[in-house]
């Protein structure tokens, strides 16, 4: 495997521990709660990183594992959150879900031969996509929630 496959795969194990790391902290009974009209509270946006890591990226990765080609249906994410928030999922198992799916992605991709990762599907408004791409999304995306929910955090914590 190739150096930079290495450190996305550790990129990803190191994002959810991020997404992990930030919701520590959340004030007791807050965590559906958001600092300011308009922003996601911590709950919303583990729902939207959760459905999208499971129901997007990881599903895309594995489908790009054992088929020739696929073609990615759309997602609709706002409706799919909508309605997982109205189940009223606790948080910590939001986590633990993220961070379970991160570690299987990780399992994956660890034996994954340097020439699979350039496997590809297609989506029909976002165009091609790679294992690669997808792995590096993994990431990114958990890194960006993590930063978001780490911000949403602190408002709480202070009062707002």
């Amino acid at each position: 495997m190739s150096p930079e496959h290495q450190a996305l795969i550790a990129r990803i194990r190191a994002s959810a521990d991020a997404v992990r790391r930030a919701t520590e902290g959340v004030p007791a009974g807050r965590d559906g709660h958001s600092p300011r009209d308009a922003e996601w509270s911590v709950r919303e946006a583990l729902v939207h990183l959760r459905n999208t890591v499971v129901m997007v990226h990881g599903l895309r990765i594995r489908r790009l594992l054992c088929e020739t080609e696929p073609l990615f249906a759309d997602y609709d994410e706002p409706a799919h959150r909508q309605e997982a928030m109205g189940a009223g999922e606790p948080a910590g198992e939001l986590v633990e879900a993220i961070v379970a799916e991160h570690a299987q992605i990780v399992r994956m991709l660890r034996g994954l031969p340097a020439d699979r990762w350039q496997r590809q599907g297609r989506h029909p408004e976002l165009g091609v996509m790679s294992i690669e791409f997808l792995a590096r999304r993994v990431a990114e995306h958990a890194e960006e929630h993590a930063g978001q929910i780490a911000a949403t955090v602190k408002a709480l914590s202070a009062g707002r």
